[in-house]
This record gives structure tokens, sequence and C-alpha cells, in this order.
């Protein structure tokens, strides 16, 4: 009885994970909100020095969400993630193969533009990243401030 409880529950969970794209926008979310933070924490551990920290979200040409990260005299630490055919929008702008868009920290640890931002990644499910004009970057399933 056991054994037949279990492989009834693995059957449905299995189905969570049979859509690439639905895990590639999970995964992406992830990993920009942790590039994110880890601007931020740059940002203020450097705060003595002028140069500021950038966080680039870019869609190659080859369908793969970029996210780079670039402080000044310092090596960029870059992740990525394939779209699986997803499509990724900051503040409702639909990036296109090859289009980018930076988000920048000050001394301060926070937005250099003073703005919220949000970004979707939208394909089987939507994920949602906002970015805090305070420079603090987290996931919500409800709209961003």
């Amino acid at each position: 009885m056991v054994i037949v409880l279990i492989s009834i529950l693995s059957y449905g969970a299995a189905s969570l994970y049979s859509s690439r794209d639905g895990f590639a926008g999970f995964i992406a979310k992830d990993q920009l909100i942790s590039s994110g933070l880890l601007a931020q924490q740059v940002a203020m551990g450097m705060s003595a020095t002028a140069n500021s920290v950038s966080l680039k979200v870019e869609r190659s040409s080859d369908d793969v969400w970029v996210f780079t990260l670039t402080k000044v005299g310092h090596p960029a630490v870059v992740s990525s993630q394939d779209s699986s055919g997803s499509s990724i929008s900051v503040d409702d702008t639909i990036l296109t193969a090859g289009t980018s868009h930076t988000f920048t920290w000050n001394s301060n640890a926070s937005l250099s533009d003073g703005e919220n931002h949000h970004v979707h990644f939208v394909g089987t499910n939507t994920f949602r990243v906002c970015f805090s004009a305070s420079g603090y970057v987290y996931g919500s399933q409800a709209a961003c401030p």
C-alpha cells in the first residue's frame, strides 16, 4: 500500500519538471536574485571608492539569458541560463535577442537611478524579480512596488 501511494505521488511530482521552459524561468529568477544581491553587497563593501557596480541583464542572440556583474578593476561574474523559448521583460519592455538592460548600484549600495524596477520571466510559469530603489533584489508573487 505504501509503495502504491509513493508511486502515485512521484508520478504527480514528475510533471513539475517535464517542461524545460517552466523550470528555466525558475532557475533564471534565482540566478538574477543572487547576482543582484551580490551586486548590492559588492557596492556596500566597496563604498569607499567612487566606482559603481553594474548588473547587465541580456538576452543573447543564441536565446540564452546572461547576467553579468561588473565592478571597475575586477573580473566580471557571468551566469547564464538557456531561455528554452521563454521571454524576459524589464519594466514591461521585452528583451529581444541581442538586447540588454543594465542596473547600476552607487557607493551607498542603492540603485543609481533611484527607481524601482521589475523583471518578468514568462514561459509556462511567470516569475517576477523586483529591484527596489534602495538596491535590494527579491522575488515576488505579487506586483513590485
